[in-house]
């Protein structure tokens, strides 16, 4: 399979660590989707004119993701703070996302037509890339099928009931939430028939396919330090397993996989 990824890259920076590395939910989950084996991966977002930027694209040569539709624009490369806390759980401060050259990054026509090179199209949704994902997915040339991220759905309104607007345009979608709000996006994938995967951390994660509902314990890492990416490497393997063998059970199982491995280290996709 071949899947795209559209959106961010950032510089993770560690304060208590005292270290940055490369990151970005865009980024994450392309470089999982290279190494849980997709054959050919690409990534469609702008780094910045500094050495963050020059880092990310070395990253990207190393991890054999495509990069020709990576933007150097004049600016400072995105940044996401992180706190680590006890236990490995990552925490992102109030405040400590800056946008850097992606506040101004837009899709343009060539970068449409390499979008439409690809099986697949990963984005994720949120607040200040929203410009970037309504042109995905309003491409009406895109023939191959479209997934995303809503993050905790926190810009989707009370009730993440704004996710009825995106789901007739997606062939799967991606949330993190809790058990309480099972049942309420359940009835969200029902009516728009459109599958439906919420990661809830340590309590495993849950799918809404064709009226069905899976379930899936995570895995423990023996070493936990660092939940960062997590949820993307979970999406990246469970695109690739689920449009690959239409099993969502199996396509769980790889995600949770995937996901331990991550918070063995530091950094979404380590060093």
């Amino acid at each position: 399979m071949q899947i795209v990824c559209v959106g961010e890259i950032t510089i993770d920076r560690y304060l208590d660590l005292g270290c940055d590395m490369v990151g970005g939910i865009s980024l994450n989950v392309a470089v999982n989707a290279r190494r849980a084996g997709a054959a050919r991966v690409g990534l469609v977002s702008g780094v910045g004119s500094d050495a963050g930027g020059v880092v990310a694209l070395a990253k990207l040569a190393h991890e054999g993701v495509e990069s020709s539709r990576v933007q150097r624009l004049t600016g400072p490369t995105a940044r996401q703070d992180i706190r680590i806390l006890p236990g490995g759980e990552r925490l992102f401060p109030p405040g400590g996302y800056h946008a850097g050259v992606l506040a101004e990054f837009v899709l343009g026509a060539a970068d449409l037509e390499y979008i439409r090179s690809f099986d697949l199209v990963h984005i994720p949704v949120f607040r200040q890339l929203e410009h970037i994902a309504r042109a995905v997915l309003e491409d009406a040339d895109f023939a191959g099928r479209r997934t995303a991220d809503f993050l905790d759905g926190s810009d989707l309104g009370t009730g993440m009931h704004g996710l009825a607007d995106y789901l007739p345009h997606l062939d799967l979608a991606f949330v993190s939430a809790d058990a309480s709000m099972l049942d309420t996006l359940e009835a969200l994938s029902v009516a728009a028939g459109t599958p439906l995967v919420v990661t809830l951390g340590a309590a495993g994660s849950v799918a809404f396919v064709a009226g069905q509902r899976f379930v899936q314990s995570a895995i423990a890492s023996q070493t936990p330090v660092d939940t960062t990416g997590a949820g993307d490497a979970f999406q990246a393997a469970f695109a690739l397993s689920f449009f690959t063998h239409d099993d969502a059970r199996q396509a769980l199982r790889a995600g949770a996989e995937r996901a331990a491995a991550v918070i063995g280290q530091y950094g979404a996709t380590g060093q």
